[in-house]
């Protein structure tokens, strides 16, 4: 027969060492989570926050949901219709440059008859047009005297080089401000070419 075991009843000696800590495996680490996991909880949580009030006050999960998701939608049309707000000056601005640039390369006619119209359209408000009309009068009237032969390829730059007159630097400065450049065009601007526009060439 064994004798007693000098450390006591075995079995009390096990429990003591399962219930002790420094006995027990280190536990494994989870693996790390993938953006999406890490997006999608993000979200949850989000949603969560965003109708848990609503599920306090209307106590049905289903129009809860409901109404989060037209709470959002109305959330990002208020958005879109600021920024479409914010945004409009500035697409009118482009859209308004890029007629004017338009209409100076496709203008058909003497010089008179283009200066004219730049008239009329100054007299109308329309002085991206006006613009663009008597840059077009300008390159015209210069062929027409004989000083410099058109050519609508060419740009205001080889214009300039072209024409070599201080006046006709300014006028073409204008005219590139009025037709491409960012701000908009005024009645100050197409009076400046006006005033221009008679120095460089004999008024029609």
């Amino acid at each position: 027969m064994i004798g007693d075991w000098p450390h006591g009843d075995p079995r009390a000696v096990a429990r003591e060492i399962l219930a002790d800590r420094r006995y027990h495996a280190t536990p494994q680490t989870a693996a790390p989570k993938a953006l999406w996991d890490l997006i999608w909880e993000a979200l949850t949580k989000w949603w969560h926050d965003l109708t848990a009030p609503l599920g306090h006050v209307l106590g049905n999960d289903l129009f809860t949901q409901f109404m989060g998701l037209t709470v959002l939608a109305v959330a990002l049309a208020f958005l879109a219709f600021v920024a479409y707000r914010f945004a409009r000056p500035y697409l009118r601005t482009r859209s308004a440059r890029a007629r004017a640039a338009a209409t100076a390369l496709a203008q058909d006619g003497d010089a008179a008859a283009l200066r004219a119209r730049a008239l009329a359209a100054a007299s109308e408000g329309r002085y991206h047009d006006a613009a663009a009309l008597l840059w077009a009068s300008a390159l015209r009237a210069l062929d027409e005297l004989g000083r410099v032969r058109y050519d609508a390829a060419r740009t205001p730059g080889e214009w300039r080089r072209e024409v070599r007159d201080p006046a006709f630097d300014a006028f073409a400065r204008d005219a590139v401000t009025a037709l491409f450049g960012d701000r908009a065009v005024d009645e100050a601007l197409v009076a400046r070419m006006h005033r221009a526009y008679d120095t460089i060439v004999t008024p029609a």
